[in-house]
C-alpha cells in the first residue's frame, strides 16, 4: 500500500507539470485548452473544421489561430500527413510514439502513448516503444538485411510480413534523425515501400517534425491535455511505473539510458576484441595496421604496438604476396565481404596459416577501410595431411553420399509424378519408371490386393518377369501376414514366402505397402546374384512403399470420390450433370471433325403405376434393371445418364441418324423384353417412349439438341407410348 500511495504522488506532481491539472474527474470539460484569441472568420471555420474532424484542438495549431492563411497551410500538411494518410493507423501511432523522443516537449511522448493504448496496445509495449534506442549504421544495416527478402510493396500495405514494420518504422526513425548511415535508409525504403507509400510516409514525418518545432517554439501551449488522452494516463503509469521518468522529462531520461547503454555496449565490444582467440585487424587501403587486438601477440609473436606499425601486407609470405594487391585495391577490397586463405611470417620466422574474412568498413556511404577477422588454421592444415591418407575412403563416401541423393531426387520425382496421376494405371507406370533405376534388380513387382482382398495381383513389373508371379493368396507373403517387412538375406537359410518360386542366392526382400493400418498390396525385390541389399537400400526400399502406399490410397479415395460426384447412386449410370459436360466436350469434338453426333431419351412408360402398385423399392428395381442393361450395350465411347426420375439419356459418338435410331429400336424392343420380379411377384410388361435427336440436323448446341431429343420423346408418348420418334 506504501509503494502505491508514493507513486499517486508522483503522478499528481508529473501531471502538475504536464498540464497544469488539478482535477483528474471524468467530468472535466473538453473545453480545457487555452481559449485562443480571436480570429477572423477564416481562423473560426478552420478550427470549426480542425475540431470536426479530430474531436478537439491539438495544441500546435494555437499559435497560428490569430493567422488563417498560416493555420489553413498547417491544417493541410497536418491531414496530409496524419488524418489522410494512408498508412495503417497503429504503425502511425507506434512511429510518432517513436519520434517524440526527438523533442523535449513531454506532450508528444505522453499523447501517442494514450492514443495507443486506446488501439490495445499495452503499457509494457509502450514502455519498450520508448525505450528503444536511437538507430545508428549496424542498426540500419540489419534492418536493410532482414527487410531484404522483403517483396517490394505494390497496392495494400504488406501488413502481415513478420519484422516488416518494425524495421520500416526504425529506417524511417534514422531518416528524420539524420543519423549517419540515413542516405542507406532513405535508398531502402525507396525501393522497399515504392512511390506512393514512400510518399506517405515522407508525408508523415514532414508533418511530424513540424509538429514538433511548434510545440518547441511555443512551450507554454501544451500545458494541457484533452480529457480523452487523461482517461488513458493514470492506467498506462500504473501498470508502467517506468513511465513516470520518462514522461517526467523524456530528453533527459533518453539522454542518460542512451549513455549508459552506449559505454555498456561500447565496454561488451571492447572486451570482445581483446579477448577474442582471433585476430581482429582494420587497415587501410595502404595496408596500414590502424587497429589489431591481443591476439596477434599469441599467434604471430608480434607485439600490438609492433604490429601497429606495420602494414598487414608485409606480414604475407611471398606466395601470398599477390593478395596485397586484392587487400589494398579499393574497387576490390571496398565492394563484398572477401574470403580467402593465406600465410603470414611470424616474428620467429615460422609460418602461420590464416583463415582470414574482411569486409569493408563504409563512412557516409564511402568504403573508408577494411575490417579482418584472421583465424590460426596451422593445426588444420596439418590435419588436412594427415587425411589424406583417408582420400580413398571418402571419395567412397561422397559416391554412396551422391548415390542417396540421386535416389531421394528419383523418390521425390515420383512423389511429384504420383500427386499428379489421375488413375492407378498412370500411377503404376510412374512407379515402374523410378524403381527401375533406385533398384535395378533381377525382379521387381508392385502386388496391390484385389477388392475382395483374397488374392495378391502384380499390377506392375520388371527385371525378369518369368520370375515374378502374377498373382498369389495374401497368406502366401510373410510380410503381408506380419505386416512388417520380410527380408530373406540367403535364400538356403531363410524363411521363404510360398509365391517366390525361384529366390536368389542374394535373397530378396517383401515391403507391405499400408495406409492408415490397412495392407494395400507390397513391394517385392529380388537383388541380382551379385549385389547384396544393404541396409540404407532396405531403408529406401521402405520409404518407397511408404509412398507408393500413401499415393494409391489417395488416388483411389479420388476415384471413388469421382466417381460418386458424376454417377447415379441407384443405376450406375453417369449423371445429369456429367452429360450436360459430356454433350458439350463431344459435340466440338464433332463439329471440329466434321462428325455427326447421336442422342436418345428414353422415358418408361407408365412408372408412376409401378410404384404405385408395387412399392417405391419395385421402381428402384426396375430403374436398376434399366440402368444394368444400358450399361451392357453400348459401346466404350458411348454416355449412359440419369437424366432425372424415370428418364435417360444415351450420348453416341459419330451415329448417324440411321444408326441413332437402329440404337433405339434395339433398347425398346430390349426393354420390351425386360422379366423384373420384386418379392417374387413379376411386374409385368414394361416399355419405353424415346426420342431421337442428331447432331448437326437437330441442332448444333447442347441445349437445341436436348430440346429436339426432348421434344420427340414428347411425340412418342403423345402418339401412344412405346415407340421411338425422330426429331424434325
Amino acid at each position: 500500500m506504501e509503494r502505491e500511495g508514493s507513486t499517486d504522488g508522483e503522478l499528481e506532481a508529473l501531471w502538475g507539470k504536464l498540464e497544469e491539472l488539478k482535477r483528474l474527474e471524468p467530468e472535466l470539460a473538453p473545453e480545457a485548452a487555452p481559449a485562443p484569441p480571436a480570429a477572423g472568420g477564416d481562423a473560426s471555420r478552420i478550427r470549426a473544421a480542425i475540431e470536426e474532424r479530430i474531436g478537439f484542438l491539438p495544441p500546435c495549431f494555437i499559435p497560428a489561430l490569430e493567422f488563417p492563411d498560416i493555420l489553413e497551410d498547417l491544417w493541410r500538411r497536418y491531414r496530409a500527413g496524419f488524418c489522410d494518410n494512408p498508412l495503417p493507423e497503429l504503425f502511425r501511432e507506434k512511429l510518432r510514439l517513436r519520434l517524440s523522443r526527438s523533442t523535449t516537449s513531454p506532450y508528444f511522448a505522453v499523447v501517442h502513448a494514450c492514443t495507443l493504448r486506446e488501439l490495445g496496445v499495452g503499457a509494457r509495449e509502450v514502455r519498450e516503444l520508448l525505450e528503444l534506442p536511437e538507430p545508428d549504421a549496424g542498426e540500419i544495416e540489419n534492418a536493410l538485411s532482414a527487410l531484404a527478402g522483403t517483396t517490394r510493396s505494390s497496392g495494400s500495405w504488406p501488413a502481415g510480413v513478420p519484422g516488416f514494420e518494425e524495421g520500416v518504422s526504425t529506417l524511417a526513425l534514422a531518416l528524420f534523425l539524420g543519423v549517419p548511415g540515413a542516405e542507406r535508409a532513405t535508398a531502402g525504403l525507396k525501393d522497399l515501400l515504392g512511390d506512393a507509400w514512400y510518399l506517405s510516409l515522407t508525408l508523415l514525418l514532414a508533418a511530424a517534425r513540424g509538429e514538433h518545432m511548434w510545440m518547441e517554439a511555443h512551450p507554454e501551449i501544451g500545458s494541457e491535455l484533452h480529457p480523452a488522452v487523461r482517461a488513458h494516463f493514470l492506467p498506462l503509469v500504473h501498470q508502467e511505473p517506468r513511465l513516470v521518468e520518462i514522461f517526467r522529462n523524456p530528453g533527459e531520461y533518453f539522454r542518460r539510458s542512451g549513455t549508459g547503454e552506449r559505454k555498456e555496449r561500447e565496454g561488451i565490444y571492447r572486451e570482445m576484441f581483446e579477448n577474442a582467440s582471433d585476430i581482429i585487424y582494420t587497415h587501410d587501403f595502404e595496408g596500414r595496421i590502424l587497429s589489431i587486438n591481443r591476439a596477434i601477440e599469441r599467434i604471430a609473436l608480434y607485439t600490438r604496438s609492433e604490429a601497429l606499425e606495420m602494414k598487414f601486407t608485409d606480414l604475407l609470405t611471398p606466395e601470398c604476396a599477390h593478395l596485397g594487391e586484392v587487400l589494398t585495391d579499393p574497387q576490390v577490397a571496398g565492394e563484398i565481404p572477401l574470403n580467402y586463405e593465406l600465410e603470414i611470417v611470424a616474428k620467429d620466422g615460422g609460418r602461420v596459416a590464416l583463415e582470414v574474412s574482411t569486409r569493408p568498413l563504409f563512412r557516409e556511404g564511402r568504403a573508408v577501410s577494411v575490417q579482418g577477422i584472421a583465424r590460426d588454421i596451422t593445426a588444420r592444415k596439418k590435419t588436412e595431411a594427415q587425411l589424406k591418407e583417408a582420400k580413398e575412403k571418402l571419395e567412397a563416401w561422397v559416391g554412396e553420399l551422391e548415390q542417396r541423393t540421386r535416389e531421394m531426387v528419383l523418390l521425390n520425382e515420383m512423389g511429384d509424378i504420383l500427386r499428379a496421376c489421375l488413375t492407378t494405371e498412370e500411377a503404376y507406370g510412374a512407379i515402374v519408371r523410378v524403381a527401375q533405376q533406385i533398384f535395378p534388380a533381377k525382379v521387381g513387382a508392385l502386388y496391390v490386393i484385389s477388392s475382395s482382398r483374397d488374392s495378391v495381383e502384380a499390377a506392375a513389373v520388371w527385371g525378369d518377369p518369368e520370375l515374378a508371379e502374377e498373382s498369389f493368396a495374401p497368406a502366401e507373403c510373410w510380410a503381408l501376414r506380419r505386416g512388417r517387412i520380410h527380408w530373406v538375406e540367403h535364400a538356403g537359410s531363410g524363411l521363404v514366402c510360398r509365391h517366390v518360386h525361384h529366390p536368389a542366392p542374394a535373397g530378396y526382400m517383401c515391403i507391405p505397402m499400408m495406409a492408415q493400418s490397412e495392407a494395400l498390396g507390397m513391394l517385392h525385390l529380388m537383388q541380382p546374384d551379385d549385389v547384396q541389399m544393404t541396409e540404407s537400400k532396405q531403408r529406401l526400399a521402405v520409404t518407397m512403399s511408404e509412398h507408393i502406399a500413401m499415393a494409391l490410397s489417395n488416388l483411389r479415395l479420388h476415384e471413388t470420390l469421382r466417381s460418386q460426384s458424376i454417377r447415379d447412386p441407384l443405376t450406375g449410370l453417369f449423371n445429369r450433370r456429367f452429360m450436360e459436360e459430356s454433350l458439350e466436350l463431344e459435340l466440338r469434338r464433332a463439329a471440329r471433325n466434321q462428325r455427326p453426333l447421336g442422342m436418345i431419351m428414353i422415358d418408361l412408360d407408365h412408372f408412376k403405376y409401378f410404384n404405385d402398385n408395387f412399392g417405391h423399392e419395385a421402381g428402384d428395381l426396375l430403374l436398376k434393371e434399366l440402368g444394368l442393361l444400358l450399361r451392357g450395350n453400348i459401346r466404350g465411347e458411348d454416355i449412359a445418364c440419369r437424366y432425372g426420375g424415370e428418364e435417360f439419356t444415351l450420348i453416341l459418338p459419330e451415329g448417324s441418324r440411321d444408326v441413332t435410331r437402329q440404337r433405339a429400336e434395339f433398347f425398346k424392343e430390349a426393354i420390351q423384353r425386360l422379366d423384373v420380379h420384386y418379392r417374387g411377384i413379376p411386374l409385368g410388361r414394361i416399355t419405353a417412349s424415346m426420342g431421337v435427336a442428331v447432331f448437326p440436323d437437330h441442332g448444333r448446341s447442347a441445349q437445341a439438341l436436348v430440346e429436339a431429343a426432348d421434344k420427340a420423346l414428347y411425340r412418342s408418348k403423345n402418339a401412344g407410348r412405346d415407340r421411338v420418334t425422330m426429331a424434325e
